[in-house]
Order: structure tokens, then sequence, then C-alpha cells
């Protein structure tokens, strides 16, 4: 076997192996952001216990993300493959950590008001957006598993979190205007602003999705 067939060997091993360990580590990300619906739909029933027990989830979840990515990093500043794709997979794995940061924020704001007494149809627009995210992220996940298989299934995804991040957008822009609901029920202006950062906090995980999203949408489009 020729010296550029083991070389090239070596890259396509590792290749597998980091690919795995993102899968690994977005997998984490996605059981933040499943508890993160169930931690709204919690504080929307008023049930302290088990939001309080998603939050503890999204924690630990949050946490072992961190120590997977902390470990794909130092593999990755010494391993094998090119710098392109190793920035790029880098830059990846930290958007997608950045979506279980801003979950796991959400819910502790969330936690923080869980004696706050919000209208319904406020209650229906954080459920409706948390869903979307994480709705996104398993879009995310399906699109890691085939980007270096299908680039046009890939590219197709990526698309389809784009439209799902502006969705999340959109309810943001209401749930800002909801602010004076808040106001109406509730004289904590502490309070307003702990709301504040749950809602941008949601946002900004939506945000991080679609970034991640992108990143894969390049590393396809640079194999063409």
């Amino acid at each position: 076997m020729g010296r550029t067939r083991i070389s090239g060997f070596l890259r396509k091993r590792a290749e597998d192996e980091i690919q795995g360990k993102m899968i690994a580590h977005l997998s984490r990300v996605q059981l933040v952001t499943k508890s993160l619906m169930r931690a709204v739909t919690a504080w929307r029933k008023g049930d302290f216990s088990n939001l309080e027990r998603e939050v503890g989830n999204m924690s630990a979840e949050e946490n072992a993300a961190d120590k997977l990515l902390s470990e794909m990093w130092l593999e990755l500043t010494r391993g094998t493959l090119k710098t392109k794709l190793r920035s790029n997979i880098l830059t990846f794995i930290k958007r997608a950590d950045e979506i279980a940061n801003f979950a796991k924020r959400a819910g502790i704001n969330a936690l923080i008001l869980h004696k706050v007494k919000l209208s319904e149809h406020i209650f229906d627009d954080i459920e409706k957006a948390v869903e979307i995210v994480n709705m996104a992220t398993e879009k995310l996940a399906e699109a890691l598993s085939v980007y270096r298989n299908d680039i046009h299934r890939t590219v197709d995804i990526t698309t389809e979190i784009s439209f799902l991040e502006h969705q999340v957008d959109g309810l943001y822009t209401r749930l800002k205007s909801h602010y004076f609901d808040y106001s109406k029920h509730n004289d904590n202006f502490g309070g307003l602003i702990i709301f504040d950062h749950a809602m941008r906090d949601i946002e900004k995980a939506a945000n991080a999705v679609e970034d991640a999203s992108d990143v894969l949408r390049s590393i396809v489009i640079s194999e063409i």
C-alpha cells in the first residue's frame, strides 16, 4: 500500500471516529432540548417538582456534553484531519454545545420564574418555540448522520433548519410584545428581566442550531 493510500486510509478512519463522537455529543444536546420542553410544560402546570427535576437533568446532560466537547477539542488539535475540515468540525461542535448551554439557561430562568403567573397565550408561544428548537436539533442530528454520504439530503435538511429558525425568530418577536402583558400581571421588574433572558436564550438556542447546520452545509459543499 502506497504512502498516499495509507494517508487516505488513516484520514478516513479519523473522520469516522470523530463523526461518531460528534453524534454522541449531539445526542447529549438533544436530551437537553427535550428536557427543556418538559420543563416548560411543568412550569405551565405549576409543577415545581418536575420543573426542578428537568432543569437538573439539563444541567447533567449539558455537563456531559461539555466533557465530550473537551475530549474532541483535544483530539482534533493533534489529529490527522485536513486543516479546513478540522476547523469546521471544531466550529460545529462549539455551536452544537451552545444549543445545550442556552437551553439550560432558559430552563434555569424558568425555574426562577416558577411562581410567576403568565397568560395562556404566552405559554402557548413559549411551548411552540421550545418545540421548534427541539425539532431543529433533531434535524441537525439527522444531517450529521448523513453529511459524509448524502450531500443533497444534508443541504435539504439544513434548509429546513433555517426555516425552523425563522419561525422561532417570529415567535421571539411576538413574545417580546407579551412583555406588556407580563407587566399587567406582575409588578416585579426583576422578574421581567429574567423573563426576557429566558426568551432570548430560547432564541439563541435556535440560532446556534442554524449556525451548526450552516457549518455542515459548508463542509459538504466544499466536497462537491
